[in-house]
């Protein structure tokens, strides 16, 4: 039986299988913990003025970062090591990287929705110094039901397990993981939903906003624009969490093909926190610069530019000595 064949139609996973889903695992959850990485030390420690929007995005990073890594530090080795983990382990991993890391994504979209519709339909109410930072409180909030999400479903068959035999987290046989399961899918598509909906709302009334007399045509541009890639970005990232959310609940169950589940669950769990980083480094203008400075790639453009120039300098010269 080849690989091939091996992923479409055998029940349980066999080495081979294991060590191409490893390597799968590893590149992406690679690549997603360190773009989420740099976006999040972006946002912390480069930016000198972070306003709540940044802040919530890098709440969001934070929680990628726990997820891709956690992937390094758990299922990888798990699918590259002959045996089974320890039971308890397996049991805290899962809660850290399946309830902390993951929940802390769509409790970000509802601080990102918040934060918009303050924005645009509050602004005064938005620009006012209040005494307790209200994104702050929010963020302290997101964290505070992550944690209790962790230690809640906690206890003795309330867990998800890395099983090596379906490349994928199977929940305990149990009426605590299927109640986890039902709230879990009802909340997620609830929350994905209504911050698409509120995201959508806010980009259709900066559309036909209307110009403030006081604001300069130049100034209420540059807002608009800026409003937008912000609305865009909440968007798109609503969309990967009802993709995400769907995949591991009804999507996995769809076909009892072992790579079919491994794409759907393992592997997009990490791949949609990769692309999400990616997208708040593609939208996100302030992220953008402030990466490109750390990874060396600004300084670089501004050497090619500055040899181009010389060069363009020097074959002028040339050609004026030579008439």
């Amino acid at each position: 039986m080849s690989l091939l064949d091996e992923f479409l139609y055998a029940q349980f996973s066999t080495p081979s299988v294991r060590t191409v889903s490893a390597i799968m695992l590893i590149v992406v959850s690679s690549v997603g913990s360190i773009m989420n990485l740099l976006n999040f030390t972006a946002i912390i420690f480069r930016v000198p003025k972070r306003d709540g929007f940044l802040k919530i995005c890098g709440l969001n990073s934070f929680g990628n970062i726990i997820v891709c890594v956690g992937y390094l530090a758990f299922p990888v080795p798990c699918l590259l090591i002959e045996g089974y983990p320890d039971h308890w382990l397996n049991a805290i991993m899962g809660q850290l990287i399946g309830w902390f890391g993951w929940s802390i994504a769509p409790l970000s979209q509802i601080l990102l929705a918040s934060n918009r519709i303050t924005a645009v339909f509050f602004p005064y109410l938005h620009m006012k110094n209040w005494r307790f930072c209200p994104t702050n409180i929010g963020i302290s909030s997101a964290l505070l039901v992550a944690v209790f999400l962790f230690f809640v479903l906690l206890p003795e068959d309330c867990h998800y397990l890395f099983n090596r035999d379906y490349l994928g987290w199977i929940g305990e046989v149990s009426p605590c993981t299927a109640v986890a399961q039902d709230i879990f899918l009802t909340s997620m598509v609830t929350i994905a939903v209504a911050t698409t909906f509120c995201s959508v709302l806010l980009f259709l009334k900066l559309i036909v906003n209307s110009p403030e007399r006081k604001v300069s045509n130049a100034q209420l541009l540059q807002r608009h624009r800026k409003n937008r890639r912000m609305i865009i970005q909440a968007l798109v990232q609503s969309f990967l969490i009802i993709v995400d959310s769907l995949n591991s609940t009804i999507t996995y169950n769809m076909f009892p093909n072992l790579f079919f589940q491994f794409i759907t669950l393992s592997f997009s769990m990490v791949f949609l926190r990769t692309i999400e980083g990616f997208v708040v480094f593609s939208i996100n203008n302030t992220v953008n610069v402030e990466v490109k400075k750390m990874v060396g790639i600004r300084n670089l453009v501004q050497v090619g530019r500055t040899i181009m120039v010389q060069k363009g300098s020097i074959s002028a010269g040339h050609r004026n000595v030579m008439r």
